[in-house]
């Protein structure tokens, strides 16, 4: 099945300025290797964001994790709104309310990752987890598995226990809704890649189908791992 998209607090505000500053390129400090930006908008039950990640993503990241910078935003064809009696967020999902819950427990993950683990660990124990999450059987209730099975630590791991059982885990994922409705042109459909916070058809056909050759093509002549050569 196709995943379309529709166009369309203080605490609130700081996570969405995080996730915002997360989606900027970087150059690596003291080195001349180009990082290239890349954000991964996805549904934690759509079945084109699970064979990205488990095709294209996963299999290339130990090659590209020098020159890419990834940005993943679990959110996709889901809108919020909040409760005026209740005061609390209210979600939906494409693919029904275990979505949301999916979506919810990797951006605690992802959220918990950056906050408690080592800096210089961050993007791969990332990619780690989305990845294990996102080839499970059923990824809305396989973050805490995975968490532990990518070897996480407890901190972390508790961490993302406590996000997903409380508020925070609402307040992320609409700080990923805001995120994502930022995205110009408008998301069409899911996943969405951008490459520095471009996308277009051409980019989205090439992740989907040859995501290692979309990063070398990009990549300055300079600048390139060995295996762009038979990308």
């Amino acid at each position: 099945m196709r995943c379309y998209l529709f166009t369309s607090s203080c605490s609130l505000a700081a996570i969405i300025a995080v996730v915002a500053i997360l989606g900027h390129g970087v150059t690596v400090a003291g080195n001349e290797t180009a990082v290239i930006n890349v954000g991964v908008y996805y549904e934690s039950l759509c079945g084109d964001s699970m064979r990205f990640i488990k095709n294209q993503l996963v299999p290339s990241y130990d090659t590209l994790k020098d020159y890419i910078s990834i940005t993943f935003v679990p959110y996709g064809k889901a809108s919020h709104t909040k409760d005026v009696g209740s005061n609390e967020w209210k979600f939906s999902c494409q693919h029904g309310s275990a979505e949301c819950d999916g979506n919810m427990a990797q951006a605690c993950g992802i959220h918990a990752i950056q906050n408690e683990e080592q800096a210089e660990k961050v993007q791969q124990l990332t990619v780690a987890l989305v990845g294990c999450a996102m080839a499970s059987r059923y990824p809305p209730s396989s973050v805490p598995g995975c968490a532990n099975d990518v070897g996480l630590s407890e901190k972390t791991r508790k961490s993302i226990d406590s996000c997903i059982a409380g508020s925070l885990s609402k307040e992320l994922l609409v700080a990923n809704g805001e995120k994502t409705k930022e995205l110009d042109p408008k998301l069409s459909f899911v996943p969405t890649i951008t490459i520095n916070g471009v996308t277009s058809s051409e980019i989205q056909s090439q992740a989907l189908t040859n995501f290692l050759k979309l990063i070398c093509d990009t990549l300055p002549k300079e600048s390139k791992p060995s295996r762009c050569s038979n990308a």
